[in-house]
């Protein structure tokens, strides 16, 4: 049978850092956008928010919904109503080195003892590494590497699809950002990112000067997952990243999806397209979701 995805490419984009004024404007741009969001958010009506909360929990009668929600809040207007972990800080992490005893991070933001959810950027970093690095490789879905265009290949980059909660220097969980519980946790992890759950999820990504990733790719493949059978899927696949320097917010969303009978009655899916812009601000049906490491 043929692999669905095989590789993906990896977004975005590392180098040294330069543009150090043009990196301010970026930063304070992205965390304006973080405060205006603050803003609107505390304006939102409270049937708004309980149709995010509908869209998420849609299919009640599926009891892998109930499973989607272990361990996971989602906030509203930047704030966690059952928050009980007290005061944490928010962090990014870098990828281990051969050296390194531990993950390097740095911090982004944090969360109150009343759960209000507070992102503070900083204006420069240290990138990991550079665009056409195959160790940035995120989402796998991708065949043809080919089909990638790249510009300022060699410029220097960092993100995190999650952002690290630490309480006295302990990871506890992690937080992400999206309108779905279904869609933020299959995109961040690997063996559930070709589900097609619609919805999306927005992650930040630093570069330390102006680069693009661009590509399409159309095909049909041949997929089926355990207890199911095996049918045809046309997949498009979308990256149209024009990074500016400094921080920029990355939305990869799905659009459509197979649904794939499952012997059991499970949730079985495969996604019809994954589009990957950037857009100028937080979106404002965007929500943070709290995870919490099982014990």
């Amino acid at each position: 049978m043929k692999p669905t995805i095989i590789i993906l490419f990896v977004f975005f984009l590392l180098n040294s850092c330069k543009n150090g004024e043009s990196n301010k404007n970026s930063t304070q741009a992205i965390q304006d956008s973080i405060t205006n969001t603050e803003t609107r958010n505390v304006e939102k009506t409270q049937p708004e928010v309980e149709v995010i909360v509908k869209n998420n929990k849609s299919k009640a009668s599926n009891p892998q919904d109930d499973w989607y929600w272990k361990n996971t809040l989602m906030s509203k207007n930047n704030k966690f109503e059952a928050w009980d972990e007290g005061e944490v800080e928010l962090v990014m992490t870098y990828r281990k080195q051969q050296n390194d005893v531990q993950s390097r991070t740095f911090k982004v933001g944090s969360i109150t003892s009343e759960g209000l959810v507070t992102i503070n950027l900083p204006k420069n970093i240290k990138t990991e590494t550079k665009l056409d690095n195959l160790n940035n490789l995120v989402f796998y879905d991708l065949q043809d590497i080919s089909n990638l265009e790249y510009k300022n290949h060699k410029t220097g980059y960092f993100s995190n699809t999650t952002i690290g909660v630490e309480k006295n220097g302990i990871t506890i969980g992690n937080l992400t950002i999206g309108n779905s519980v279904r869609t933020t946790y299959n995109l961040t992890n690997q063996s559930t990112l070709t589900m097609g759950d619609e919805g999306y999820l927005v992650y930040l990504a630093y570069v330390d000067g102006d680069a693009a990733m661009l590509g399409d790719e159309i095909r049909t493949d041949k997929v089926r997952r355990d207890g199911t059978n095996t049918i045809e899927a046309k997949t498009t696949v979308v990256y149209d990243l024009g990074f500016k320097s400094g921080w920029n917010f990355v939305k990869t969303e799905i659009i459509g999806s197979y649904d794939l009978k499952h012997e059991r009655g499970l949730n079985a899916s495969w996604f019809k397209k994954h589009n990957h812009t950037l857009v100028e601000e937080m979106p404002s049906d965007a929500e943070y979701f709290f995870r919490k490491e099982s014990k």
